[in-house]
Parts: C-alpha cells; structure tokens; sequence
C-alpha cells in the first residue's frame, strides 16, 4: 500500500513539474530561443560534423564508416519525410572530410571553436530562462569544451557499446568457464541463466534503437546537470532527459500529421527543396523540446531553492 502511495505521489509530483516547465518555457518565449539555436545549429552544423567524424574516425581508424554510420544513426531521430537535410550535410561534409588534411590538434581546435558558436546560443537560452548571469561569464567558453568532449564520448558510446556487448555475451554463452562459475556460485546463476538465454539475433534491445535511446537519455541526463551546474540532482536531470528524448519519439509521430497539412503548400513554394525545409522545421521541433527539458530543470531547480531558503 505505502509503495503505491509512493508511486501516486511521485507521479503526480512529477506531471505537476512538467505542467509547471510548460507554462515556463511559454513565459520565456521557449519558441524564439529554439528559433535562435535552430540557426546557429544550420550554421555550425558542417563544423560540427566533421569534428564528431573526424575525432571518432581518428579513434577507430576508419572515418568513411564512421560518417556513414553516423548519418544512419541520425536519421534515426529525423521523420522519414525529412531525409534530405541530412543527406544535404552528408554531401557537403564529404568534401573536406576527404580532402586529404590530417586530424591534429590544431584543426581540431578549429573546428571545436566554430562549434562553440551554437553552444553559446544554448548558454543564453539557459540564461533567458534562469537570469543567471553566472552563466555569461567567460567559463562558458570553457565549459562547452568540456560539452563537446562529453558528446565525443557519447557518439564513441553508440559506436562501441553494441559489438561490445555481443562479444561479451557470446563469450559467455560459449565459454567453458560459466558452467563452472553456474554450478559453483549461486549468486552468479540467476545472471548467467538470463544471458544463456538471450538470442542476439532477436534480442529487441539490441538489434532496435533501444540501446542508442538509452545512451542518449544517459547523455541528455549528465549534459542537463552540466548546463545548471550541477544544481540539480541526477533524478531530476533524468526526468527532464527523459521528457526529452520521449517528445522526440511521440514528435516523429505527430510530425506525419503536421507533415500532411503543409506538404502541398512545401511542395507547391519550394519544390524539391520542401523536404530540406521540413528537416529545418523538425530541427526547430528538436530545439523546442530541449529547452523545454531545460525549463523543467529549472522549476526543479527553484523548488530546491525555495526549500533552502523556508529551512
């Protein structure tokens, strides 16, 4: 009885704080925040990439697959009436990406700077939205260095972690000593006896967009924090990271019906540029739902601050 009360509670604590960021982000005009970063997101977006391609591919040896797979993961996240953006960036970063200049830390930093321009319109979202002019300082600078390397790690996550986990899966599902480690330790059978039974071929989380989904949250979660300064616990950062990546996936949805209405008006203005222009206008969607999270963060955040000063 007391867990469900416990559960009423959360839960009903936890749609309060999102009503309460909704009316947040209207009041803070979240719409013209998310149109700014939109803009710098097109205009940095070709730097951006070729430092995600060209710090991962100087990792793993091999940056014509780590581009390829890097588009078919993001395509994961665009609607799949909108593929030509991505495929448009695609094109335009194979030119430099191929051009025979070596990765060093020189270039790097180059492309780290021009990438900071869209990380600076995320920092004064953030201080739009929570007037805290210790965001302004010059330690932003810094700190989205520190965000850039923590993304680098996400994307090496998504590369790495599935053929990670089926070579150790299959090592023990094939390997002599977990049938003595099954018969010896007790504490260790339940756990051995759900991997013997995964079949990886048609393991759903491994072989669907699950695993990346999770790694994304993860990200989003510690990003969240990093960005109010660790003010804000790690359940709250999920709560928010978790709004976020669910507005995307019920988002790709809606998207088909917002789709249908202007499809015909896109088609007849812009011609065969109408799916670059829904891509942009999914990316302002995207925009939209994370200073969203970014309110929630910051209801959380006031709350913890009103408890402070009543104590």
């Amino acid at each position: 009885m007391n867990f469900f009360h416990h559960l009423y509670r959360n839960t009903k604590d936890g749609a309060l704080n999102l009503y309460k960021g909704a009316l947040l982000f209207h009041d803070k005009k979240g719409t013209t925040l998310a149109s700014s970063s939109t803009f710098y997101a097109l205009i940095t977006a070709v730097p951006l990439l070729l430092l995600i391609v060209r710090g991962i591919g100087y990792f793993l040896g091999n940056i014509n697959q780590t581009q390829k797979y890097l588009f078919i993961l993001g395509s994961r996240f665009f609607p799949e009436v909108a593929p030509q953006l991505l495929l448009t960036l695609q094109g335009v970063i194979k030119g430099p990406l191929f051009a025979g200049r070596q990765f060093t830390i020189f270039n790097f930093l180059i492309l780290a700077v021009s990438a900071i321009t869209f990380l600076n319109s995320i920092w004064m979202g953030i201080y739009f939205i929570t007037e805290d002019k210790e965001i302004l300082s010059l330690w932003r600078i810094l700190r989205g260095f520190v965000i850039i390397g923590i993304t680098l790690l996400m994307v090496l996550a998504i590369f790495l972690l599935p053929p990670a986990i089926i070579y150790v899966i299959k090592f023990i599902q094939t390997n002599m000593l977990t049938q003595f480690f099954y018969d010896n330790l007790d504490f260790l059978r339940p756990v051995l006896t759900f991997i013997k039974k995964i079949n990886l071929k048609k393991s759903y989380w491994l072989n669907s967009s699950a695993l990346h989904v999770t790694v994304l949250i993860v990200y989003f979660t510690v990003l969240y924090r990093w960005l109010f300064s660790w003010r804000i616990t790690l359940k709250e950062a999920f709560v928010a990271s978790l709004t976020f990546s669910v507005s995307i996936f019920l988002g790709k949805s809606i998207f088909w019906i917002y789709f249908s209405y202007l499809r015909g008006s896109l088609m007849r203005n812009y011609g065969d540029l109408y799916t670059t222009v829904v891509g942009v206008i999914w990316l302002f969607y995207l925009m939209c739902f994370f200073f969203y999270g970014a309110c929630i963060c910051h209801v959380y955040r006031q709350r913890r601050e009103q408890k402070v000063i009543v104590t």
